[in-house]
């Protein structure tokens, strides 16, 4: 392990690299990796408990249209319409509220389903439509930007693909089409990071809203709640990891930039 690691750094040193920048670069990479396949991980993790949620039926056998309609009305919310979302609708944004069209939409899979995700979801996207019709502005901010939300569960796969070619044109062949792709990298990078800064307390703060008002209307039981909090929760985890992942990515990019900025000193 240890010759490994030596001639990994031996590797950089001897294009130019200080020894310092290199073993930064070298731990800061492992983590991305690292942080890229929980980041996976957790997405898959998503999905099993968000189907399994889908397949067990709710006491109150109410489907997701009707409580998102009720709890919409009750909050005196009766503008904003509750539809199921077509197919372009849903693989681009999924279940959402459209602060344009001013519609909460459900997945066709589960928008009349009597299911646990689909009255979860439902409560919680009314959560981020009350968040917006309130003034909250990052809520508004973030809806307004929604567009962005394609690179959510996705997010941490174009960063390492994208990852793999910056670092060859950095170290190889740095002319105009690295540059531009470099560019393009950085701002699908930072595009990426910033929705999911803004994602992380929008989506907390509706899972929040959500869980209060299973308990206040009582639609659903004690263990449906922790059922529907666990997906709340594990949503939770995976936007974070997909922070993370952004972050290392950034501090990685910048390192190769001064990297190749040592480099081009020594071959100059």
């Amino acid at each position: 392990m240890a010759y490994y690691w030596e001639e990994t750094i031996k590797f950089f040193t001897e294009k130019g690299v200080s020894r310092g920048l290199a073993i930064a670069y070298i731990i800061v990479s492992l983590m991305l990796v690292v942080m890229a396949i929980t980041a996976f991980v957790m997405w898959i993790v998503v999905m099993i408990k968000y189907f399994a949620g889908n397949r067990k039926e709710t006491s109150n056998g109410k489907t997701g249209l009707q409580v998102a309609r009720e709890m919409l009305d009750k909050a005196g919310l009766n503008h904003i319409q509750v539809k199921k979302a077509n197919i372009f609708r849903a693989f681009i944004f999924g279940n959402c509220y459209s602060i344009t069209k001013k519609t909460v939409f459900l997945r066709g899979a589960i928008a009349n389903k009597k299911s646990l995700t689909s009255v979860g979801l439902a409560l919680q996207k009314v959560g981020i439509a009350q968040l917006c019709e309130s003034g909250n502005k990052t809520a508004i901010t973030r809806n307004r930007l929604q567009i962005l939300s394609l690179f959510g569960p996705i997010l941490f796969l174009p960063i390492v693909l994208l990852g793999a070619v910056v670092d060859y044109l950095l170290f190889q062949v740095f002319g105009i089409f690295s540059i531009i792709s470099i560019a393009i990298s950085i701002l699908i990078l930072f595009a990426g990071f910033f929705i999911t800064l803004l994602n992380i307390p929008v989506e907390k703060k509706a899972n929040q809203m959500a869980l209060e008002t299973m308990k206040r209307t009582g639609i659903l039981n004690e263990q449906e709640q922790k059922i529907v909090k666990d997906v709340f929760d594990a949503y939770i985890i995976a936007y974070i990891m997909d922070f993370i992942v952004s972050v290392l990515r950034i501090v990685q990019l910048v390192l190769e930039i001064v990297m190749n900025n040592q480099i081009t000193k020594h071959n100059s």
